[in-house]
């Protein structure tokens, strides 16, 4: 996936893209992807810009589906797997979603740090427009 974005923050070693969607993604509006969003890349993926240059960005669909999975797949998971063991354990369903919940929240939690610790996830820019 392929798009362009205009460098709007530039400090030691990272750089913030804000992203304009596609004019199709503007027209339809349902999902919400119409409305620009702001992309942040750091490490050696980041140097070279500064603020008001225009770029592409991309990233591989074999990332994306890695970072949905690390997002979405691994805590719904967890909350599935966690309710069910709980409830089975003491039959309290409010108790149950409450362990369920914060086990979720401690699993998205460590997820963002995973994805900041391996610049490997982010896009990568891949060339500077005129």
């Amino acid at each position: 996936m392929k798009e362009r974005g205009k460098v709007v923050e530039a400090r030691s070693g990272t750089i913030v893209i804000e992203v304009k969607p596609h004019e199709e993604c503007h027209k339809c509006g349902i999902c919400g992807a119409g409305r620009p969003r702001r992309v942040s890349v750091s490490g050696e993926k980041a140097h070279g810009f500064s603020v008001g240059d225009t770029v592409e960005i991309a990233m591989e669909s074999s990332m994306m589906l890695k970072l949905y999975t690390l997002l979405y797949g691994i805590p719904l998971a967890v909350f599935t797997g966690t309710i069910l063991a709980l409830y089975a354990l003491s039959g309290a369903p409010v108790a149950s979603f409450a362990g369920a919940l914060a086990a979720t929240i401690i699993t998205y939690a460590g997820a963002g740090l995973y994805i900041r610790k391996n610049p490997g996830l982010s896009p990568r820019v891949t060339k500077k427009q005129a």
